[in-house]
């Protein structure tokens, strides 16, 4: 696969940038559509278009996560 490109530009208190033509296809994203952005672990981002499955998925995720920190932490040591 190519390297896509984007720019940053402030748009008031935001930092925004485009979508290159290439990752809204694949995306299946279009103009005005929510996106999820979720946090890889690794210092990066998932981006992955909003559906009410996604959010339902990251909610559930969220709760495991906050139920089972400390096991997580132990078993990370």
């Amino acid at each position: 696969m190519a390297i896509l490109v984007s720019k940053t530009r402030a748009q008031g208190a935001s930092v925004v940038t485009t979508l290159p033509a290439e990752v809204a296809r694949r995306l299946s994203v279009s103009p005005g559509q929510e996106l999820e952005w979720i946090e890889d672990g690794m210092g990066g981002f998932r981006v992955v278009p909003h559906t009410p499955d996604t959010a339902e998925a990251l909610a559930v995720h969220e709760q495991i996560m906050a139920e089972y920190d400390a096991v997580f932490r132990a078993l990370a040591k």
